[in-house]
């Protein structure tokens, strides 16, 4: 992994590019677009863009007594930087955190949360800031019904269409009003330099658009409309 300088620098950078141009750069190379589920929506902090590099959390139902410690260490460790991914497909309408986990991870410098599965606690994590994309809002905690099982290894999450995504630890992960894009780490620097220059191409594009350059002239000058 980059040093904390350079960590910080790629996330920056990240978390300019919207998440559509991310998807045609990956639609320009030929590789399938890595989006996220549309049902994985921003619950928290909406139309926030974010980006940060991935924690992996995964686990199953499973009745049981007592605390989730595994849930807490987590939280507990995340590194700053970072996005807490959460497989948490078998979870049903389970809430899998609420507030007090999204407050520990916000302190740890954490940059946001993407949940495949419940949250709840809205309106105060949403009053922090902090961005959670989630499956959907549930009052029922998982607490002794959802255990985590592991953490910091590849996961599956389900993707925009076709088979579920694999999430590795590292992996670039931007969030934005239009939705989440994983970037795997042995790509993130040709997708970002691409998906800048794509963005620098439309800005003059719009201004060019504004002075009366129609969309076919657009497409002919830019490649990309």
């Amino acid at each position: 992994m980059a040093a904390t300088s350079e960590r910080a620098a790629l996330v920056a950078r990240a978390a300019a590019i919207p998440t559509a141009i991310v998807c045609d750069v990956f639609d320009e190379r030929g590789w399938p677009p890595p989006a996220l589920h549309a049902d994985l929506r921003p619950r928290t902090a909406v139309g926030s863009a974010f980006a940060g590099f991935a924690a992996t959390i995964a686990g199953r139902q499973e009745r049981f007594e007592g605390p989730d410690r595994a849930k807490l260490a987590f939280a507990d460790a995340l590194s700053e930087d970072s996005v807490a991914v959460w497989a948490g497909t078998d979870a049903g309408q389970y809430c899998l955190f609420g507030d007090l986990i999204a407050a520990t991870m916000q302190r740890r410098g954490c940059r946001g949360a993407v949940v495949d599965g419940g949250l709840r606690d809205v309106t105060a994590i949403d009053a922090t800031g902090f961005p959670v994309y989630a499956a959907c809002v549930s009052p029922v905690q998982g607490l002794g019904r959802w255990r985590v099982t592991e953490t910091d290894v590849p996961i599956a999450i389900r993707a925009a269409y076709g088979a579920p995504l694999m999430v590795h630890p590292g992996d670039l992960v931007v969030g934005d009003a239009d939705g989440v894009v994983v970037v795997a780490r042995d790509r993130v620097d040709e997708v970002l330099a691409r998906a800048e220059a794509i963005v620098a191409a439309e800005a003059e594009a719009r201004e060019r658009s504004g002075e009366g350059m129609t969309a076919q002239e657009m497409l002919d000058r830019y490649g990309h409309v």
